[in-house]
Formats: C-alpha cells, structure tokens, sequence
C-alpha cells in the first residue's frame, strides 16, 4: 500500500507542476487586440517601465493618409527606447497633422484606446490604418490616422 500512496503522489505533483508551467506561460501571452477584440500582428516584446525608471523622455509624431495600410509606431534614438505615452491619436481627420493636435468632426472614438493598449509599454508596434482596427470614423474622404507619443530612454 505504501508504494501505490507514493505513486499517487507523485502524480500529482507531476500534474501541479504541469497545471503551473502551463499557466505560468498562458500569463506571459501578449494578445494586443483592434476595437472589435479581434487579435492583431503584433510579436515584439513588450516591457513595462518600472516605476522607478526614470530616462530621457522625447516624443515623435506621425501622421499618414488612408493610402498607407499600416502604420508603424518605434522610438528612434535607441533600439532600446520604450513607448510609455500616447500624446493624442485620431483616426479621420484630425485638424493640424502633427502641430497643435485636435479632433476633427468625424474621428473613431476608440482611436486613442486602440492605441495604447497596441502599444504602450513596447519597443515598437503595428497599427493597421483601417475601420477594421478603429472603428468607423464616419468621414467621407482624407482619411487619415495621426499619433504623437513619448519614448523613453532605456
């Protein structure tokens, strides 16, 4: 009886330690997802600043046209660099382009949520330039998609 009680228990270690590899990695799965929670190509790794880091701030701006069908997002001083802000993002007709950045009348609301939960925290990010990620922006022409953000220096 001793020997089937050892068995026992090691089986379920085994299955404990199973159980908790495979949560341990399901927790480390980046799902960075568009307006609808549909699941977007974005592979880079992310990291979360830590609180007390505290690098060189500087901020980029881009803005491109319904023509362009994506839109990339990366800190340009160092390959290092963290995004850890987004500024403003509007996908329809902001007014300004990349100076004094405003809404226009017929931008998707979630724009700015899209893109932070794409991309704060990462190296670099990919923004698909589409309804399809935003949301309808309502606009009937010159569509386009403007974000400002801050890299911080790692």
């Amino acid at each position: 009886m001793y020997a089937s009680d050892c068995r026992y228990r090691g089986y379920i270690l085994l299955l404990v330690l199973f159980y908790s590899l495979v949560f341990d990695l399901a927790s480390k799965i980046d799902i960075s997802d568009d307006v609808r929670g549909n699941q977007t190509d974005s592979n880079w790794k992310r990291f979360l600043p830590n609180s007390n880091q505290h690098g060189k701030e500087y901020t980029s701006c881009i803005s491109v046209g319904a023509e362009i069908p994506k839109l990339y997002l990366f800190c340009d001083e160092s390959p290092k660099d963290i995004i850890t802000k987004i500024n403003f993002a509007d996908y329809g007709n902001p007014i300004s382009g990349c100076k004094d950045n405003r809404h226009g009348n017929c931008s998707a609301p979630a724009a700015l949520r899209v893109v932070k939960k794409n991309c704060l925290g990462k190296l670099k990010c990919e923004l698909k330039n589409s309804d399809e990620m935003f949301g309808p922006s309502h606009c009937k022409k010159d569509i386009k998609l403007t974000v400002e953000y801050t890299c911080t220096k790692s």
